[in-house]
């Protein structure tokens, strides 16, 4: 009686394994490749994105070299009028490499000559 059962056991485990292999594959055949017009949209949608990252970007860095402008003039002007030489200077507004937000710009100290 208890070999009926083990025999009874393995038989039904081997039965739901079989059984859950044959879903993944029903799942897996029941699975379409992207049709044609799907493949071009996600590919234009793509190219748009690029584009438009691009275009931000560029947007952004002209704005920022304009800040430049003023603020180093401002700087330059002030220097002139006082007759001292400034102590700080502006840093125009940068991405730095890898980073997806602009570093803003800003006033920092002149660094003294250092020697080699």
């Amino acid at each position: 009686m208890n070999n009926v059962l083990k025999a009874i056991s393995v038989a039904m485990v081997t039965f739901g394994l079989f059984a859950g292999s044959a879903e993944v594959s029903q799942v897996m055949a029941a699975k379409k490749d992207p049709s044609f017009l799907t493949k071009v949209a996600r590919k234009v949608k793509r190219n748009v994105k690029k584009t438009v990252k691009k275009t931000k970007r560029a947007i952004v860095k002209t704005g920022a070299a304009a800040q430049n402008a003023v603020v180093d003039s401002a700087i330059k002007a002030k220097s002139a009028i006082t007759g001292k030489k400034a102590k700080k200077t502006f840093v125009k507004g940068h991405y730095k490499k890898g980073n997806k937000t602009l570093t803003n710009g800003h006033l920092r100290k002149v660094s003294k000559g250092k020697k080699a």
